[in-house]
């Protein structure tokens, strides 16, 4: 017998597209909102500040580590906070 997996598409959170500014081509650049935590990653030969980021439009299990120099030169408005 042959059995199909429960369809995961209805669980997937859904965004309003009025919300989303979108250039000619179709694309759209995607905004951080929070900064939630940092940690150095230790290389054989070097160190990399690095922090978690939370997305817009993007839930809790989408949360990305990046380099926090990037994210420091890109969006300063995050770290005037003080708290990272």
């Amino acid at each position: 017998m042959l059995r199909l997996a429960k369809s995961k598409a209805s669980e997937r959170p859904t965004v309003d597209l009025s919300q989303i500014d979108l250039s000619e081509d179709i694309s759209y650049e995607e905004q951080p909102i929070q900064i939630l935590d940092r940690k150095v990653q230790q290389l054989r030969n070097k160190s990399i500040p690095k922090v978690l980021v939370k997305w817009q439009f993007h839930g809790d299990s989408e949360l990305t580590w990046e380099r926090e120099d990037y994210m420091r030169d890109r969006f300063p408005y995050l770290f005037e906070s003080g708290i990272f």
